[in-house]
């Protein structure tokens, strides 16, 4: 995601990242309760009006839920490939659903040691973790109304909850396989993988097996 970005954007991220970083640090040696902002703060060389600028609280810090993260423009893409006005499941659904999730951890910039580093603070305050998963809850349901969408699905059609939640779990999987520090492949290579397994897992699944 820095790559491509204006020189401002990448001060941004930079600096979001090592508010993250110090505030994850912090977590896992003192608890939450241990440091306060302005440390942050101190740590990262910025002002307090300017952590506030990307984070609500030391909690969103700690997570990484900056406001900096905008995915308007991501998700915009997803729900272009869809036709609303003829009602249905398109061909691309799932492959374009997987590549707006790629996106979105790309964007993020996730790589093993922010999530080790996320990991060790959780252990330190278990109660993140159940803030992270409501997060995770709460992306999926609105994914959800993004498909219906997209694809012109109604309420009560269950494509649009299946092909969340089955992208979603491959993503997981993929995501897991990404951070372990003896990979090499991208994670859009990882992801392609497994739909293409999901799919032939599919298929004999309809077609009564392949042997």
């Amino acid at each position: 995601m820095v790559d491509g970005a204006t020189p401002a954007r990448k001060r941004r991220v930079n600096t979001a990242h090592r508010l993250t970083a110090a505030a994850r640090r912090r977590t896992a040696e003192d608890g939450l309760s241990g440091f306060t902002v302005d440390e942050i703060c101190d740590e990262a060389g910025i002002s307090r009006r300017t952590f506030f600028n990307y984070f609500a609280s030391k909690e969103d810090a700690v997570l990484g839920f900056t406001t900096l993260w905008d995915q308007h423009e991501i998700e915009e893409r997803f729900t272009a490939g869809g036709d609303p006005d003829e009602p249905g499941v398109s061909a691309s659904l799932l492959d374009d659903y997987a590549a707006m999730l790629v996106d979105r951890w790309t964007e993020i910039g996730l790589t093993p040691e922010q999530v080790a580093d996320l990991v060790a603070a959780m252990e330190r305050e278990p109660r993140l973790l159940s803030r992270l998963f409501e997060s995770i809850r709460a992306r999926e349901r609105a994914d959800v109304e993004l498909v219906r969408a997209r694809e012109g699905l109604p309420e009560d059609d269950l494509r649009g909850q299946v092909a969340v939640q089955l992208v979603s779990a491959l993503g997981g999987a993929c995501m897991g396989q990404f951070l372990d520090p003896d990979n090499s492949d991208p994670l859009h290579t990882i992801m392609r993988r497994r739909l293409v397994a999901a799919r032939e897992v599919f298929a004999a699944a309809l077609t009564g097996g392949t042997r």
